[in-house]
């Protein structure tokens, strides 16, 4: 009988073992080419919301062009103006849909929803759920993820991606 207990002891063991082996390797395994992209957007919005218009244009191309024509440096003046007007800017992202093109190429589609610390504020009082924008972007790999060319619209909540209004029902749950 202590025989069979441990016997069961050790298979159980050797399961738990297995198990925790496998979570390791999951966790270890490496981000994607999409994660990484997704991430060039995550730090942009961080960038946006500390004001850090260097850091901001360090996520673009040395060849970069928006579609008004701005290249980096008409960027960098462009983001410092709203920095300067506006205070406490607020960005979220809220979903983004990459695809891989050859090559070290990639399109993007990211929501995201924009709003100032003032807005932010009164967002729970009155279900001001900010403005939504979607950006479609190329990005190209070098050493890391740029981008290299951008456009962006407003975007009635309406016309956001399915993922993109899950995420803005958590952010606004009054809304």
């Amino acid at each position: 009988m202590r025989t069979d207990q441990t016997q069961k002891a050790g298979r159980a063991g050797a399961i738990v073992l297995c198990m925790f082996v496998a979570m390791l390797f999951n966790g270890c395994r490496g981000q994607s080419e999409e994660e990484a992209v997704a991430g060039v957007f995550a730090d942009m919005a961080a960038r946006v919301e500390r004001r850090d218009a260097d850091g901001l244009i360090g996520h673009l191309d040395a060849d970069y062009a928006d579609f008004e024509g701005r290249d980096r440096a008409a960027t960098r003046e462009m983001a410092e103006e709203y920095f300067r007007r506006y205070r406490g800017i607020k960005a979220k992202l809220l979903s983004s849909r990459v695809s891989l093109g050859e090559a070290g190429t990639a399109a993007a589609e990211v929501d995201v929803a924009l709003y100032s610390g003032v807005a932010s504020a009164l967002r729970k009082a009155v279900g001001f759920d900010g403005e939504n924008y979607r950006v479609t972007c190329r990005l190209r790999k070098s050493d890391r993820w740029r981008l290299s060319e951008a456009s962006w619209e407003y975007v009635p909540v309406s016309g956001l991606f399915p993922e993109s209004l899950q995420v803005l029902r958590e952010l606004f749950p009054d809304a």
